[in-house]
């Protein structure tokens, strides 16, 4: 298999058909494109999801809080407390862990996160820093949304830029490859899209407005992947206009001297949002209102067999994502390294 999340039709077959005891209180369990679970205790409905990072060695304690964040966000309810399995490869000293626990520190500061536990291991299993992440919210009955809700009718917001987690991360990555493909200022504000990973408060935003049907963080497989979810939760189809989907310039420069479809690149800090079209406005006002840009890019259609772009005049089937770009992209930069440029990364990292 290729890296990157399982398949649909691998995860319905294999791990979908797999899951222990039926519960009661298990209000929403796993599925295509669900970003969390939700369970019943007592009067109270716990929002919990997971997810690792490994595409990401530069941020990846940040990008750990943030992604998980994103998770319980697109069911309009505020993250709360974080947990973080921590494991380094073979050969790594106490100075490696402090790094990464800095960037939890700073990101669940800024998102008002308590890190609630955890746990810290040396193994041999990877050869780089993994962090796999687990977070919980807390809301009451109905008052959440889901990746499910999206009606035919419905415009298809999305918010920010498509590719920005991947963009930050190949800028992060391959900073000495693509410095001099693309010039230190465009790598520059590349970089700096890591501080827009976050979509908690559109999320919330979006929510508070009363008429979002459906949110979905479009993490692997970028939007492409992203819309497919959303349509497969709700059993419907979808319309897009290609024109109308926003891309950062130093996305579209990374994306092109690395020949990847910023459509297919991991988009943490972009948020999927679905509502009745008579009150998108509404909803992108409000989400405006926080300084978050946002834009009508399609509509729900009732055929759920109809996946189709826009440009033009020209029409055609979006392809499903096999696997996110980004991991084409790392393998591409790390052919472009030279001898000297990777005999440079080995010193700034030996242990990894």
């Amino acid at each position: 298999m290729l890296h990157g999340k399982l398949p649909t039709d691998v995860l319905e077959s294999l791990v979908f058909t797999r899951l222990g005891r039926k519960d009661p209180d298990l209000v929403l369990g796993p599925g295509t494109g669900r970003d969390a679970a939700l369970i019943r205790i007592g009067e109270s409905i716990l929002v919990a999801s997971t997810d690792p990072i490994t595409g990401s060695i530069e941020d990846v304690g940040w990008l750990s809080v943030h992604v998980n964040a994103n998770d319980i966000a697109t069911f309009g309810v505020a993250p709360r407390w974080f947990f973080a399995s921590i494991m380094l490869p073979s050969g790594s000293a106490e100075v490696d862990i402090g790094p990464i626990m800095e960037q939890i520190d700073d990101a669940s500061k800024s998102l008002g996160i308590a890190v609630a536990g955890g746990h810290t291991e040396v193994t041999g299993g990877t050869d780089r820093p993994i962090v796999a992440g687990f977070m919980l919210g807390i809301t009451r009955e109905g008052q959440y949304v889901t990746s499910s809700g999206a009606q035919p009718g419905d415009s298809i917001i999305i918010t920010k830029t498509v590719g920005l987690e991947g963009t930050a991360i190949l800028a992060a990555e391959g900073a000495e490859v693509l410095s001099g493909a693309i010039g230190q200022p465009m790598l520059g504000e590349a970089r700096r899209l890591r501080n827009e990973i976050s979509v908690v408060r559109e999320g919330l935003a979006a929510f508070k407005t009363g008429y979002v049907t459906a949110m979905h963080d479009p993490t692997e497989g970028g939007l492409a992947g992203g819309v497919h979810e959303v349509c497969d939760a709700s059993d419907v189809g979808f319309e897009m206009d290609l024109d109308a989907v926003p891309i950062h310039p130093s996305t579209a420069s990374i994306c092109r001297e690395l020949d990847i479809n910023p459509l297919e690149l991991i988009s943490s800090g972009c948020m999927i949002v679905t509502c009745n079209a008579n009150h998108a406005d509404e909803v992108i006002g409000r989400i405006k209102k926080d300084g978050i840009e946002a834009r009508v890019i399609g509509t729900i259609v009732q055929d759920r067999s109809k996946r189709e772009v826009v440009s033009g005049k020209s029409r055609s089937t979006l392809p499903r994502p096999i696997t996110d770009a980004l991991w084409g992209a790392l393998t591409k930069i790390e052919t472009l390294r030279s001898p000297s440029q990777r005999r440079a990364r080995r010193r700034s990292r030996p242990r990894w």
